[in-house]
């Protein structure tokens, strides 16, 4: 089941102090109409009950897909924020997991987390992906230069966004930018996979024990 726990801030808008709910653990495959409200950065949107404006709290947390068998860990706090005690049921929870044939990903980043559900949605091995993606970046980051004509500070973001198919070819699609405001889309065609990539993009459970 999806867990989720009350905090006490004041709201951004008006300041007035506000009792929030915030999820800890989302089991998507018991409670299938959170997995949207992630995939748009929504899961934990409260109105304040003064202003009634918005209000959205960023926060860790567990996403559970029991159908795939995906255990996803949104870990946004620094470690000296850390509660031990939780950390180690969670992470005993995860090796338990783990051992039933889980795919688990720890992961930095709010955009990250969605980027591994599209993949996994898409029965994809997200290692291969991750290895086009360092790639892609390595081209993005080299175009720069020469244009530039300069090292450049530059710091491409790539995300995995589908697989395109037409008669004549295949493609991984990435969506990749330095802000959000602007992103461009980047194609790699399925040729340039190595052997090894194209045997194992489709195949899961080379990532299970």
């Amino acid at each position: 089941m999806s867990l989720n726990n009350k905090t006490r801030q004041n709201c951004p808008h008006c300041d007035s102090e506000q009792e929030l709910n915030y999820y800890q653990s989302v089991n998507v495959t018991l409670n299938p109409e959170l997995k949207n409200k992630i995939l748009i950065g929504r899961l934990n949107e409260s109105t304040c009950t003064n202003c009634h404006k918005g209000i959205n709290i960023v926060s860790g947390f567990l996403y559970h897909d029991m159908s795939q068998k995906i255990m996803l860990e949104l870990a946004l706090a620094d470690d000296y924020s850390i509660d031990h005690k939780e950390e180690e049921v969670k992470n005993q929870m995860r090796d338990k997991l783990i051992e039933q044939g889980y795919i688990y990903r720890k992961l930095k980043h709010y955009y990250r987390l969605i980027e591994k559900i599209t993949i996994f949605d898409q029965n994809l091995n997200d290692l291969v992906v991750e290895e086009v993606a360092v790639r892609m970046k390595a081209i993005l980051d080299e175009s720069i230069k020469e244009i530039a004509h300069t090292e450049s500070n530059s710091d491409f973001k790539v995300l995995f966004k589908k697989i395109e198919s037409s008669v004549l070819k295949k493609e991984i699609v990435f969506n990749c930018f330095t802000h959000p405001r602007q992103m461009m889309e980047m194609k790699y065609d399925f040729e340039n996979l190595t052997s090894d990539e194209k045997n194992n993009l489709y195949n899961q459970d080379i990532l299970r024990k």
